[in-house]
């Protein structure tokens, strides 16, 4: 049987061309040294938090905090991301500038592209920076931890968590959306919610939802299902394919 890690992994989709040469090896670090290796103990610290309340590690905050970075990531991480991206830019470049670019600007445009048909994506970016700019924007957040007490899952898609941008920071352009909310499963039975106090404040809270809370836990489902690219997985199998056959229900109820 395939873990969600086989799944919703790609071979090979974080090397990148460095000073000339093929790098596998940095943006793996990346992600292992910022988000993967510290995964296990953030939720630990969220477990203990929703288990005993009164006894809570008094480092949960930056817990929730490091994890709802690590949701963030779904921005940037997930292959069709980076393959939208390489599309764009490589389209642009080398279909629209090239051939019509100056000598000089077409020799670098060419060297460019024997760069970019090496590696399945661009990936010139780290993981970790590029969080840490998004978080930034998102200023201070508050927080929401839902645990099941009943016979529900939260389904695990593939696109990780959910990102959702607002208008919550200044520009000239009054257009423009940041990231102003991560929902992300961190695991079959507790669901995180992060909000940036810009958009919307109050306070940290743990929910205990029951059987009576069975519309929030559709709701949230959900929208891990639309959001997701093309896979979801779910630790009870009945329990997903009851899901799926719902569907068109659940489109009625939530779907906007």
């Amino acid at each position: 049987m395939k873990s969600t890690r086989r799944v919703f992994s790609e071979f090979d989709s974080n090397t990148r061309i460095h000073n000339g040469e093929l790098d596998s090896v940095t943006l793996e670090n990346d992600l292992k040294n910022n988000f993967e290796d510290c995964f296990n103990k953030n939720f630990e610290i969220v477990t203990q938090l929703v288990d005993n309340p009164e006894d809570a590690n008094p480092d949960y905050k930056n817990a929730l905090i490091e994890l709802t970075k690590y949701g963030i990531l779904s921005v940037i991480r997930p292959p069709i991301k980076k393959k939208e991206i390489k599309d764009i830019l490589t389209n642009f470049l080398f279909n629209e500038i090239l051939p019509n670019a100056a000598p000089s600007l077409k020799a670098e445009l060419e060297e460019y592209k024997k760069v970019t048909e090496q590696t399945k994506y661009i990936n010139e970016f780290e993981y970790s920076k590029s969080v840490k700019n998004i978080f930034k924007l998102m200023g201070n957040i508050n927080c929401v931890v839902s645990v099941l007490r009943c016979n529900h899952f939260f389904i695990l898609p593939d696109c990780s968590s959910i990102c959702k941008r607002e208008k919550i920071n200044k520009y000239f352009n009054p257009d423009i959306k940041n990231v102003a909310m991560v929902g992300i499963p961190l695991g079959s039975k507790i669901f995180l919610h992060a909000e940036s106090e810009k958009f919307h404040k109050f306070n940290d809270k743990v929910i205990q939802l029951t059987e009576k809370s069975l519309s929030l836990i559709e709701e949230i489902n959900y929208y891990l299902f639309v959001n997701s690219y093309k896979q979801i997985a779910c630790e009870n199998k009945q329990y997903l394919i009851d899901f799926i056959n719902k569907i068109d229900v659940l489109e009625k109820k939530y779907g906007k």
